[in-house]
């Protein structure tokens, strides 16, 4: 509080001090009428630029870490800075329900400031979101135009970068909604502050940990080995004889933050085909199709095909998902072809496939269908459990 005295030729006259929480600045006016009234104005401490973002980092790390134990790894993270957050790595995954924790975390943490005009983050590094013309919380409407506006800040983050030179420490969206970042800290009993200076160190220690401190691992297998077996035959000159193996890989993220591990399984079908064909069948053009359905469910989740082609000599291509090895002899020429859905575009479908998906592979000639092998493929492996 500050306060201020003057006299005047009865002998002297004070003056009140206005303040708001803490003993922080304020304008202190004597009574209107008074005899040598004097005026005394103190600006307010503004918060520091380094104050500022050491407290946004600290608040999205909460989201950030809010954001891991609910969905897991992958997923895009709120943020009380929009323009300056975490972007979300892979869109196509649904979280369902949980997708709404986020979300109530970020409500939390504006419905905090806009009441008390502190977050955990500003908490801990003390200092507080005020309006500019009366020194209280700003209040939920301010506070969400100012979230909302954070988005003009974030244009080539002058906006964010501006309370570096500006006279009271302002963003764009300070500026237009009226409030202040000054330095602030609770005026409480010994005994609450500690308990409440706890408990913010300690979330946002929490959210660092959860946030921004993963140590991940992987491991991938080939499923072919363990997959069924199609054994074809046929009398076309295009395929005399082979198998087909429904197949692809599994791999597991384990991402662990802390004392906790999420675990995302990548399952990526595939197909295993070795046949021989004729040597009059050589310009044949081949073609493999695979459709996946989650379990033996009857609708098409994904399909795929790959255009493997031909040739009159020995080949070998390895593009676009398929590998073709073709060797020519004289008794006969032998095939071998590998496929899998590795596409980016197929992240979505794939995630809504089980651990043992059903899987139908044809192979193709000329466009006519020469064989084909339908199965269930198990994606659990004991040696990607440990």
């Amino acid at each position: 509080m500050v306060s201020s005295a003057g006299s005047g030729a009865d002998g002297g006259a004070t003056s009140s001090g206005v303040a708001d929480g803490g003993g922080s600045p304020a304008v202190a006016v004597a009574p209107p009428g008074t005899p040598g009234r004097l005026v005394a104005v103190v600006e307010p401490d503004h918060a520091s630029w380094v104050q500022r973002v050491v407290a946004a980092i600290l608040d999205n790390a909460i989201l950030a870490g809010v954001t891991w134990l609910a969905l897991g790894p992958g997923f895009g993270v709120p943020t009380l800075t929009p323009g300056w957050g975490s972007a979300a790595q892979d869109g196509a995954r649904g979280g369902g329900p949980l997708v709404l924790v986020p979300v109530a975390a970020v409500v939390v943490l504006l419905v905090l400031q806009a009441l008390t005009g502190w977050t955990p983050g500003k908490l801990v590094t003390g200092i507080r979101v005020v309006r500019e013309d009366e020194h209280r919380p700003a209040g939920l409407g301010k506070t969400l135009a100012r979230w909302v506006l954070h988005f003009l800040d974030a244009l080539l983050l002058i906006g964010y970068l501006r309370p570096i030179w500006h006279d009271k420490r302002q963003t764009f969206a300070d500026s237009i909604v009226r409030t202040l970042v000054v330095r602030e800290v609770p005026d409480l009993p010994r005994r609450p502050r500690i308990v409440l200076y706890s408990a913010a160190v300690v979330t946002c220690v929490l959210g660092l940990g959860y946030g921004y401190v993963p140590i991940s691992g992987v491991s991938s297998a080939d499923v072919a080995d363990d997959s069924p077996l199609c054994e074809v035959a046929t009398p076309e000159p295009a395929l005399v004889a082979g198998e087909i193996r429904p197949a692809g890989s599994v791999s597991i993220n384990r991402d662990r933050r802390l004392w906790t591990v999420r675990e995302t399984r990548t399952t990526r079908p595939g197909a295993v085909l070795t046949w021989t064909s004729d040597p009059s069948a050589r310009d044949a053009d081949y073609r493999v199709e695979l459709d996946a359905r989650a379990g033996s469910g009857e609708d098409v989740v994904i399909s795929r095909s790959w255009d493997i082609g031909s040739g009159d000599a020995d080949s070998w291509s390895d593009s676009d998902g398929f590998r073709h090895d073709r060797t020519i002899a004289a008794g006969g020429d032998r095939h071998d072809v590998q496929v899998d859905i590795t596409d980016p575009e197929a992240d979505a479908a794939l995630a809504q496939l089980d651990a043992e998906p059903w899987l139908d592979v044809r192979l193709l000639a000329d466009g006519e269908v020469v064989a084909s092998c339908g199965d269930a493929v198990s994606y659990t492996r004991s040696g990607l459990e440990g």
